[in-house]
Formats: structure tokens, sequence, C-alpha cells
């Protein structure tokens, strides 16, 4: 049994050209013509591109990660992130006490969640963001790393010493954010093996021409960047500068709080009012997160970078730091994620291992 999508313009990393997508097994067989059992042919449809990736998102339509109780939440937070192109996403925390991330882990573990990114609790204080648990390091969060393929902890680098960063390293996908770090503590960190910068200008030391500290290091080495792509958290010029400075080593996030995907209104945090509208805001207009859905942000930055950019950055870039190497592009042998956007790049459908998990039709 094999399956096409025909005649839609395929965006994959590198180029863009229209041709036949044809699926076996779940995964994409040939780039070409060929007989099929079933075809998808959209009429609405304009592009074909990779399943979106999200390594940064804390939850939507409703529900937040740290939130989660059951295998069933789960299954319901994952539809959401279908309905808007995600096929793989990294379920975050918000900072919590130690105890309480090892069980949300053993949740999502039961929820067979690829993996887990931990925003917290080893975050510098004066960096906090919305954050409000605040540690050193503690062994026992090497406890959730044996439970992941892919395990990603935020850490604020000038906080721990060369053992502690060195074996966070060794057990987890080191991102550097919510950190006063300077260009040596940056440094140091990337010497040991981090691999990332979370939300890149947010929640760090500012860049300084003579003190360009964690945002200098960064925009000058091969270190992944994460950018949150509302236009709020980093503005269209700078999200520029990243492009033209980082190239393939950027990467696009939500960074999403419950309120994605259910427009504005009030919301909880820690059990305390934030307000989402252009993005979340405390109470005294502090900035704390993101309602924007990857798909969104796909849009907005396409029209700062281009889409074949934007799309790169929510696709292969992702699954090049992730070191997953059979997602995010569309070429044989890669699993068959894909979505089918229109011509204004909303989703129309979505396709995880070859199969239809969105579709805005009715059957």
């Amino acid at each position: 049994m094999n399956k096409c999508i025909r005649g839609l313009e395929i965006i994959t990393p590198l180029e863009s050209f229209r041709d036949d997508i044809i699926i076996s097994g779940g995964k994409i067989r040939k780039i070409g013509s060929e007989v099929c059992n079933e075809e998808i042919k959209i009429e609405k449809g304009k592009y074909v591109v990779p399943g979106l990736i999200d390594i940064h998102t804390h939850g939507m339509g409703g529900i937040l990660v740290n939130d989660v109780k059951s295998v069933e939440s789960y299954e319901k937070l994952t539809k959401y992130y279908y309905s808007h192109g995600v096929t793989t996403f990294i379920p975050s925390t918000i900072s919590e006490n130690v105890e309480k991330l090892i069980s949300i882990a053993g949740i999502l573990n039961e929820a067979k969640s690829i993996g887990i990114h931990l925003e917290g609790p080893i975050l510098n204080p004066n960096r906090a963001g919305a954050h409000k648990f605040f540690t050193r390091f503690d062994e026992r969060i090497l406890e959730i790393s044996k439970l992941f393929k892919i395990k990603r902890i935020t850490v604020a680098p000038e906080i721990l010493s060369d053992r502690e960063l060195e074996t966070l390293v060794d057990n987890f996908q080191v991102s550097l954010g919510h950190t006063d770090a300077n260009s040596d503590d940056t440094r140091r960190a990337i010497g040991f093996g981090a691999s990332s910068v979370t939300h890149l200008f947010n929640a760090m030391r500012p860049f300084h021409h003579r003190d360009p500290g964690i945002i200098g290091v960064s925009l000058t080495s091969p270190i992944y960047t994460e950018v949150i792509p509302d236009l709020v958290h980093v503005n269209e010029i700078t999200i520029n500068i990243i492009s033209k400075l980082k190239g393939n080593n950027t990467i696009l996030v939500s960074d999403s709080l419950q309120a994605a995907g259910l427009g504005e209104g009030e919301f909880l945090l820690y059990g305390e009012k934030i307000i989402c509208n252009k993005a979340c805001f405390e109470g005294n207009n502090k900035l704390v997160g993101s309602n924007i859905t990857l798909d969104e942000g796909v849009r907005r930055v396409s029209k700062v970078v281009g889409l074949k950019e934007a799309i790169k950055y929510a696709t292969y870039s992702p699954a090049s730091l992730l070191n997953i190497d059979d997602i995010g592009q569309i070429s044989r042998g890669y699993v068959a994620d894909l979505v089918i956007l229109d011509e204004n790049l909303n989703v129309l459908m979505t396709l995880k291992s070859g199969s239809v998990v969105f579709s805005i039709f009715k059957k």
C-alpha cells in the first residue's frame, strides 16, 4: 500500500520544487510520479513542508505541560500540536522544585513523549523571567535524563562549577538561558559541550559593545540559538540579524504557554493571573511568555527572512540540534511527517508517519 501527495510545491531545507511525494510504510519512498493506492490532492493546497518541530513549548489549547496529570491529557495536548502542523514537540516544564519535576517527567514518560525540556530550576534568579523556583545543582535531576531519548535542560552556567556543568552535559543537551553569563562564562559552557541558547536576547545579560556577554558569543560561535518568532520578544530587525549571522543554527520556538491557540484572555501561571494578547504579561506588564503557535511564528518570520528560511528554522534546524536524522526534511527514507499549507501558510492537513492526524476537511 502506498500513498501519494500530488501537485504541490515541496519546500525542504535546501530547495523548493513541484513534484509528487510517494509514502509507504510511514516513510517517504520516492519523490516523483507513481501509481498509488491512495491519493492526497487538495485543491486549496499550495505547499507541502516537513512537519514542524517545536523544541521549547510549555503547552497550548488550555493545557500547561506542568499540569499534565495523565496520558489522556498528554494525548489531547498532542492533537492541538498536530492541528498547528507540529509533528514533533519537546514538552517544556516551567521551573519547579525537583520532586515535582520528577513527577511530571514520570507522566510524560508513561505517555511515551519523545523527550522533555527542563527550563529550570538551575537558573539565575536575577534573570528569572516568569520563573519562580531556583536551585543550584541537584543530582536528583539526573534521574529525569534516564527516562527519555531527548532530554534538554536550560541552565545559567555562571552558577555551576566545572564538575557540575560537565555532569549535566553528560546527561542532557544543555542550553544556556535565564543567565547573567559574561563572555567567559559562555565560552566555558560551550567548551564543556553546551549546544544551544534559550530564547536569545530574552532573560539574559544584554549585549554591550564593550561587554558582549552571552549574546555576543552566541552570535559569533557555532552554537544553536532559539528565537521566539512572535515579533514581540524580539523585533523583526533583530530576527534579521540573527538569521544573517546564525543561518541554519537559528531555531524558531514557540515558548508557548497554555494560552496558545486560544486568542486573547486571562490565564493562570503559578496560580497568579497573567494577561495574554500580543504575548503574555504579568499585571505589572512584565513579559512572561508567548501565546503564539509555531505555525503562526513561521507565518510572521517568513515575512522577515523569506518562506524557505522560516520553514528551515522550524524543521531542519531543530532536527539537526536534536540529532534526529530522519525528520525535518522531505527526502527518500525520511519519516513522512508532513504538513500541507495553503497560499497564506495556514495548516490544511498534518501527516504523522504518513497517517493523517489533522485535516480541516470533513471525511
